[in-house]
């Protein structure tokens, strides 16, 4: 089955087709990524058209679509899950959310047992904006097992300390905020698989997907406008 990914949880949004096999890892088909914070909408549907024109297929060949819960930006975060919800709801398609740190989580594994990499405990973080970042934290066994939770960069050790967590290493687009002098890996499988495996199960068509709840954590910069006040002093 051909399953469309979507993740538009951190500045760089992505869009891939991903082919799920019975017994096999999911395999990338296409896939295209755009950097841009306040593009997401613009950029996103043209995306997915293109990887549907690279891989020579329609909308009518997919089976199911996957997309990023965050954490991340509000705005950002909401044009990918009402875009994955609308195009579920047009084609008659089931959609399945999962936490964006998971998907990096799972690409991470993907690469160790492709490189015969011992397993670790490791911790995902990207930028949460406001000096902290979003934190999440991993056993070796891939489980998570702290987060995803904003905290202060200069906190995120000891959080992950008092979570019974030592990671071996830090991944993710927010790694350059936290201190210390832990190694940095970055993920050789693309998101779009990453997405794919750590929906897997359940991303079959006879499951019934859960509701896509956004992970905002914390509530929108933009705020609504309260009651106007008379310049007059009244």
């Amino acid at each position: 089955m051909l399953v469309i990914a979507l993740d538009t949880s951190t500045p760089v949004m992505t869009a891939g087709l991903v082919r799920v096999y019975d017994d096999q890892h999911p395999q990338l088909v296409a896939e295209r990524s755009f950097e841009g914070a306040f593009s997401h909408a613009e950029q996103l549907m043209p995306m997915v058209r293109a990887v549907l024109v690279e891989a020579a297929i329609t909308f009518a060949d997919v089976s199911a679509i996957v997309v990023g819960l965050g954490p991340g930006p509000f705005t950002g975060l909401r044009v990918g899950i009402a875009s994955a919800a609308a195009l579920g709801d047009a084609l008659d398609l089931p959609v399945y959310g999962v936490p964006s740190h998971d998907a990096l989580a799972d690409a991470l594994r993907l690469d160790a047992a492709r490189e015969g990499l011992p397993p670790a405990a490791f911790a995902v973080v990207t930028d949460a904006r406001r000096r902290e970042v979003y934190l999440s934290g991993y056993y070796a066994s891939g489980d998570r097992a702290f987060g995803p939770e904003p905290v202060a960069p200069a906190g995120a050790l000891d959080a992950l300390e008092e979570a019974g967590i030592r990671p071996a290493f830090l991944a993710g687009a927010g790694v350059t905020l936290v201190p210390g002098d832990l190694p940095v890996r970055a993920a050789q499988t693309s998101v779009s698989v990453g997405l794919v495996a750590a929906a897997r199960p359940p991303v079959h068509p006879t499951e019934p997907p859960a509701p896509l709840v956004p992970l905002y954590l914390r509530r929108p910069d933009a705020t609504e406008p309260g009651a106007r006040k008379s310049v007059l002093g009244r």
